[in-house]
């Protein structure tokens, strides 16, 4: 529930400067009256103040509990991961709080020695405890108001709120402040409130409460020539005094009657010294090294006298430059290419004052500007082959040059490359094809081929697929700068042609040849008997048995090929008589031929009409039996018919003895 108050405290002071999300300073202050930093973990401090709190530095807080911790999460394991805002490195302490359910105050302060008419300003450093996902999304988020009361409980100024402060996702801490003026009094109360409910999401962390004199802006004019920082350089042999001026910058009535006071302390010192007699905006010094300088100032003469009273400008260092020798190594960021560049980019140098640099070239033969190269950095564009040596020069406010960074660049010449394929289209049923035609321009050596159906420079077009295959050629294996080539092969889908079945005519038929494919162009072998030679559906009329050969293709020139056999049968010569008599000559009806012609069937009658032998095929030839008894001698009357004949054919056959 702290969290809560400190959290609306916050949002009032973000209201007083510049938004209710933090705290922006925009005039100058002075060394701090209170700093609060809660000490360190081997020594904890509560920074004086009250709370009616409960002080729990054991276990997680619970609501209206507090602990000094070094990391927010010591009061809830489930807050953020965030250390102490004063050196964020574990060691130090800030006030971590779990705010009550009633809204109230949960810390006080009394503030003493503060100087009168004058401004002061209060600031602290908030964070919200939570993380955004806690809450199921519906957090309560810390509000704190601060309040400056008198001694006897009055406000001597308005409140200022830090507004609610919402929990993120990383943690975050932020400042929150405002400004009073203290009239004619010296010492008054803080006092930290929670404006909102408790509940889930109001916790919250703060650190490094501070109250300083505030006042306008103080700003320091010098030779911005010889300034870097917060430091002043001037050139060695220099004795010339020095002149520092102030300005205030501010619209309002911090004073009508400002006193000034120049302040000096040397290199290591803490504490600053009031330099006798320097009570004018303007400083003329003689130069001396290492030496501090700033101006306090004090809305009046009176208050000038309190150190805890005034604001101060800026500091500035004086410090002498030194005429540097050459400091730089040779730096060899590696190889690059012929037609690369690589941006060279050493840190800038310091402790010599403002530079202004200049890369040089050295060829070997000198050491040249390089026209524009002006930056820390510059950016080499390699031209040729060979080592580059390139140069930072620095060159101090007096006028002294040195060399900071040198760099030796290996420039390495690239490998181009040419491919032109033997050929850029083939179908996918081919062969495999020797890969050709790549070149290694500037260098010996072989390259190499690669790509989706490559293997060992061979391009299968099977193992590629149908389509658009991109086949690249390199320099040899762990070239440094090589420029591939690229050629584009298309590997063309097959053809479909389906196998012929072989065909039997007739001497003096004729037939359609019909092959089944998607192919568009034709080519017929040219063996006799064919009307066309170039059409798919040609028509055949050999006079003998012929084999023809079809090659289809289609446009893009894949090929594939079928043969088909035309069979012309002999005439029949159909005995009409044979003896079956067991002497071994002409025991059998032999129609020779007959065995070549497709489903041939053959029939024979008595002269009755009763069928005595019939066969499908004659492969076996009659031998003048019917159910295995030799038949008389009579004449038999017969049909034969087979597909190729137009019409069967009948005729008599005598067994003779």
């Amino acid at each position: 529930m702290i969290s809560n108050y400190l959290t609306g405290i916050g949002g009032l002071i973000a209201a007083l400067f510049i938004s209710l999300t933090g705290y922006a300073q925009s005039g100058s202050v002075g060394d701090p009256i209170i700093n609060i930093t809660f000490g360190t973990a081997t020594d904890p401090n509560f920074g004086g103040g009250t709370t009616t709190y409960f002080h729990n530095q054991t276990s997680e807080l619970n609501d209206g509990e507090y602990r000094l911790g070094s990391n927010i999460n010591q009061g809830r394991t489930g807050w953020h991961n965030l250390r102490d805002h004063t050196n964020g490195q574990g060691e130090g302490m800030m006030l971590i709080v779990n705010a009550s359910y009633d809204a109230g105050e949960f810390y006080r302060i009394r503030v003493s020695g503060l100087c009168q008419d004058t401004r002061f300003r209060f600031s602290a450093w908030i964070a919200n405890a939570n993380r955004a996902e806690e809450c199921d999304g519906n957090p309560i988020p810390p509000n704190v108001r601060f309040v400056v009361e008198d001694l006897n409980g009055n406000v001597v100024s308005s409140p200022y709120a830090t507004g609610n402060i919402q929990a993120t996702s990383s943690p975050l801490w932020q400042q929150y402040g405002f400004e009073f003026d203290t009239g004619n009094q010296s010492e008054f109360d803080l006092v930290l409130i929670n404006d909102n409910p408790g509940g889930c999401g109001n916790d919250l962390a703060i650190d490094d409460i501070q109250f300083r004199p505030y006042g306008p802006q103080l700003s320091l004019i010098m030779d911005e020539t010889f300034r870097q920082a917060d430091t002043l350089f001037f050139c060695e042999d220099d004795v010339s005094p020095i002149t520092l001026s102030a300005k205030i910058i501010s619209d309002d009535s911090y004073a009508t009657a400002p006193a000034y006071q120049w302040q000096t302390r040397q290199e290591g010192q803490v504490s600053w010294i009031d330099m006798p007699g320097k009570n004018d905006p303007q400083l003329s010094i003689t130069p001396t090294p290492n030496q501090w300088y700033r101006l306090t100032v004090a809305a009046t003469t009176g208050n000038l006298d309190n150190l805890l009273c005034r604001i101060s400008s800026d500091s500035i260092r004086l410090a002498r430059i030194v005429p540097q020798a050459d400091i730089a190594d040779i730096e060899m960021p590696g190889p690059i290419c012929d037609d690369s560049s690589i941006q060279l980019d050493p840190p800038e140098y310091t402790g010599a004052g403002p530079l202004t640099y200049q890369w040089l070239l050295d060829d070997g033969n000198g050491v040249s500007e390089l026209p524009g190269a002006t930056s820390t950095d510059y950016e080499f564009q390699a031209r040729a082959a060979g080592t580059v040596r390139l140069l930072r020069q620095a060159v101090n406010g007096c006028g002294d040059p040195f060399i900071t960074h040198i760099f030796e660049v290996e420039v390495t010449e690239t490998i181009h490359t040419a491919l032109t394929l033997p050929q850029d289209v083939i179908c996918v049923d081919d062969g495999f094809l020797l890969l050709s035609g790549g070149i290694l321009i500037n260098s010996d050596g072989e390259g190499v081929y690669s790509g989706n159906g490559v293997v060992d420079g061979r391009f299968y077009p099977t193992l590629a697929g149908v389509g658009e295959h991109a086949i690249t050629f390199s320099p040899p294996p762990g070239t440094l700068c090589a420029v591939p080539s690229q050629a584009t092969i298309t590997v063309l889908d097959s053809i479909y042609l389906e196998p012929m079945a072989e065909i039997v005519l007739l001497r003096g038929q004729h037939i359609t040849l019909r092959a089944q494919t998607d192919a568009s162009q034709f080519r017929w072998s040219n063996e006799p008997g064919l009307d066309n030679y170039h059409i798919q559906n040609p028509v055949a009329s050999p006079d003998e048995t012929t084999t023809y050969t079809l090659t289809a293709a289609n446009s893009a020139g894949c090929e594939k090929t079928v043969n088909v056999t035309v069979t012309v049968l002999k005439d029949l010569s159909v005995p009409n008589s044979f003896t079956p008599n067991g002497d071994g000559f002409n025991d059998t009806w032999q129609i020779n031929g007959l065995e070549e012609y497709p489903n041939v069937v053959i029939q024979v009658f008595n002269r009755w009409g009763t069928l005595v032998f019939s066969s499908k095929g004659y492969s076996i030839p009659w031998d003048g039996s019917f159910n295995g008894a030799p038949l008389p001698v009579a004449t038999y009357y017969y049909t034969l018919s087979s597909d190729v004949l137009p019409r069967p054919i009948s005729g008599s056959i005598s067994i003779l003895k």
